[in-house]
């Protein structure tokens, strides 16, 4: 089967496969560790009482890699962080690991090259991010950033790759993922409280974010369905 593949293909193969057991093998260690103490609630509130800063720590690299990798859905750890730490704490963790995973993903990018990250990424879709960047520069990275369900971690990937330079980008960046770290911690506010301000802060935020995104995009002319277009070519 690897004859059929060209190089490129087959070398991001097999870098998903040792990814992929990497992280079955750590959770394989750590689950008869783990599963009980996420079980149980009162065990988990005792462990996080005696051990505040580790678990902030633990969640700002999850947020990292989840950038990078995305392994997990970012939302949900935001929920997480949101019910454990409290909106504003749980935002301030979340957001140092977003940002961090942040400018990784695009020093990386820039470093390695295009070459090596099509082995590993699809391809299709990091080009078409980056003719929509050589297009429409910040403004594109802020309205990604603004909007759900765009793939946000790929456009990190894209602005590496990008003629585009790093700290006006990172910047902008940061700045509009703040929104949704906001959001996914509110969220995660109320699951604890019950309290309806979270939800109430969590429908303002959304819909500033999102008339924000419509608003720009309008004035840059870009079509938002190009941002959702997974076709090739």
């Amino acid at each position: 089967m690897s004859r059929l593949l060209p190089r490129g293909p087959r070398v991001g193969l097999w870098l998903r496969g040792a990814g992929l057991i990497a992280l079955a093998a750590g959770g394989l260690l750590l689950f008869p560790h783990l599963w009980p103490m996420v079980t149980e609630r009162e065990r988990l509130e005792a462990w996080l009482a005696a051990n505040r800063a580790t678990g902030a720590f633990l969640l700002i690299g999850l947020n990292a890699l989840q950038v990078i990798l995305a392994p997990l859905p970012g939302a949900l750890l935001g929920w997480i962080s949101g019910y454990w730490f409290g909106p504003w704490w749980g935002s301030l963790v979340t957001w140092i690991g977003v940002s961090l995973g942040n400018g990784l993903t695009m020093a990386v990018a820039r470093i390695l090259g295009r070459p090596l990250l099509l082995a590993g990424l699809p391809a299709h879709r990091l080009e078409r991010m980056d003719r929509l960047l050589r297009r429409y520069g910040l403004v594109l990275i802020l309205i990604v950033f603004l909007l759900p369900f765009t793939p946000d971690d790929l456009l990190a990937w894209a602005v590496g790759l990008s003629p585009l330079p790093l700290g006006p980008a990172f910047a902008v960046s940061t700045l509009a993922r703040l929104v949704h770290v906001l959001i996914a911690n509110a969220i995660g506010a109320y699951l604890r409280s019950g309290d309806l301000l979270w939800l109430g802060m969590v429908a303002a935020l959304s819909l500033g974010a999102l008339a924000l995104a419509w608003r720009l995009a309008t004035a840059a002319r870009l079509p938002l369905s190009a941002l959702y277009d997974d076709r090739p070519g």
